[in-house]
């Protein structure tokens, strides 16, 4: 077989005896000619010329690919003449030197600038010159500029504090991101900008009652007689229940401008309340108890909601989130929503003041709610599944209506798979029992129907809708609503909400293990049907049908 007719780059640079960078930067140079052959390679014409001018080639080239900065800097310092003087270069002075047209680049490496070798090695007395002026340029910078951390200091400012004052004043960093000396004088020297800056610090209690020299009760009594409220609040993670617990609170932040407008208070004699010793009573006391009490506020509240409504209502102090949590039962008809008490909260002069520190309808008032309204007619249906094995293909299927107890499916299904022992010991279900019945994809288009325009809940929602999620791609069928997000709910979740639990929690049949619950009969929902094998619902949701039944 007969060579191919021309040189690639790679042949081309082992024909003519160079390396391959020198062919590529040879033809930026204009040394080597671009390839002129159709298929893009060089012709044997063009490869015996590039041969013939080696010497030349190289002689414009030279024989190393080139220095980035850091390196050349090293280069350059040791030249005789900058070593002489012991200048001491620094790889954005070389940069520089090639922006002013002294060094040539020759080509870059990932990105990174490469400079000519032999400038580098040999710099010319210009040269020299010029790198001269530029490190003293640079070191006369250094010199009359500081970092952004270093000014702030300068300023007495935080450096959030000094960004923001100099961007307001139209003020910009230079080189390095350094700021003029002279500019950072001038923004010290700003006595309305510094006491501007000052008033709008923000601090936390402990570091609040340090800036006013007052023990931490004492801002407590200040906060209660309704002088000072925080301006914003920040998360903290903090250590809790001495078991290595960790929660997250929210820490009021209070304007310095602020704590300084309490000295301005009339008829309080500062002097005295910064001398109050540790465990005796402050001279604040007084003011505070004439403000009212948050836990008063909160009460007379709630007093007013149940009289309003007609409900019971009731309140709790969560002190690990240091909140008032109000809860009020759903009522049967005209029921207030969270909505309506919120509007109520704010029209309260006295309760508003403390709407930061109160939360309408704890997890378990949120489960009581919910679980009223999933017993209205027609809201909600439970669906059940036994499946061949834990996380299988769905074996019988059952739905029932949530408020009735109706039965609307109840139906074995064909997995089309033998069952596992594991399985079979937890449901009873053969596979002779399913020999006969029905495929998913015959069972799917009667799940759906009596499903459609219903809140679909579940014992455990994230097992049920993967089984029957898994079977409706198994058999490539559209799943329509059962895969949509918020169509129902998890029963085991919301029990654990009403429990205040964070883990599940089993249910009153007695059979749960982890995320995996066995049959259970509908009896548990105190409805009266026999829908095997259906689970149960949690004890929020029979509790409140009987008392909606009772009503």
């Amino acid at each position: 077989m007969g060579r191919r007719k021309g040189f690639g780059p790679i042949q081309l640079a082992d024909h003519a005896g160079l390396s391959r960078w020198q062919v590529e930067r040879g033809q930026t140079k204009g040394v080597i000619p671009a390839p002129a052959l159709a298929s893009g390679r060089w012709s044997d014409e063009q490869g015996e010329d590039v041969k013939a001018r080696r010497a030349q080639i190289i002689e414009v080239l030279g024989t190393h690919p080139g220095y980035g900065a850091s390196r050349g800097a090293k280069m350059l310092a040791e030249a005789p003449d900058l070593a002489a003087r012991k200048v001491e270069i620094w790889a954005c002075d070389v940069e520089q030197l090639a922006e002013q047209g002294h060094l040539e680049r020759v080509g870059e490496f990932e990105g990174y600038a490469l400079y000519d070798e032999r400038q580098l090695a040999s710099p010319t007395a210009a040269m020299c010159a010029a790198l001269e002026q530029i490190v003293g340029e640079r070191v006369a910078w250094l010199q009359a500029s500081a970092r952004t951390d270093e000014a702030a200091g300068r300023c007495g400012w935080e450096v959030a504090e000094f960004e923001k004052a100099a961007k307001d004043q139209g003020i910009t960093p230079g080189r390095f991101r350094r700021w003029a000396l002279e500019d950072v004088e001038r923004l010290g020297g700003n006595e309305d900008l510094g006491a501007d800056i000052l008033a709008a610090r923000m601090l936390g209690p402990e570091l609040a009652a340090q800036h006013l020299e007052i023990r931490r009760r004492d801002l407590d009594y200040c906060i209660e007689a309704g002088w000072l409220a925080p301006v914003s609040h920040v998360r903290r993670t903090v250590w809790s229940g001495g078991r290595g617990h960790q929660k997250v609170v929210e820490v009021p932040m209070y304007r310095v401008g602020d704590l300084d407008a309490l000295k301005d208070i009339p008829g309080v004699d500062w002097e005295a309340v910064k001398a109050t010793k540790p465990g005796r009573p402050s001279p604040l006391r007084a003011f505070a108890q004439l403000a009212p009490k948050r836990a008063a506020v909160v009460r007379a509240f709630v007093d007013e909601l149940r009289e309003r409504f007609g409900l019971p209502v009731w309140t709790r102090f969560a002190n690990l989130d240091n909140l008032w949590l109000i809860d009020w039962e759903p009522g049967l008809d005209g029921a207030p929503s969270r909505d309506d008490v919120a509007a109520l909260l704010a029209d309260n002069p006295a309760a508003s003041r403390f709407a930061d520190g109160i939360q309408l309808l704890s997890e378990q008032g949120e489960a009581i709610h919910w679980a009223r309204r999933m017993l209205q007619p027609g809201v909600a249906c439970v669906l059940d599944t036994e499946t061949h094995a834990l996380w299988g293909r769905v074996m019988e299927v059952a739905v029932v209506d949530a408020a009735s107890g109706e039965v609307l499916l109840e139906t074995l299904v064909n997995p089309q798979i033998p069952v596992t022992e594991g399985a079979f010991a937890v449901h009873g279900i053969s596979d002779a029992m399913v020999a006969d019945a029905p495929t998913w994809d015959q069972v799917l288009p009667e799940v759906l129907r009596v499903t459609a325009g219903r809140k679909i809940l579940a014992c455990n929602a994230e097992y049920d809708k993967t089984v029957t999620m898994g079977d409706c791609q198994r058999v490539e069928a559209d799943p329509q609503h059962l895969s949509g997000r918020g169509s129902g709910g998890c029963i085991m979740r919301k029990r654990s909400d009403w429990e205040g639990m964070r883990d599940f929690l089993p249910l009153d049949s007695g059979h749960l293990s982890g995320w995996f619950c066995g049959r259970y009969r509908t009896e548990c929902l105190g409805l009266g049907a026999s829908c095997y094998p259906s689970r149960t619902v949690h004890p929020v949701l029979r509790k409140e049908r009987r008392r909606s039944a009772m009503s």
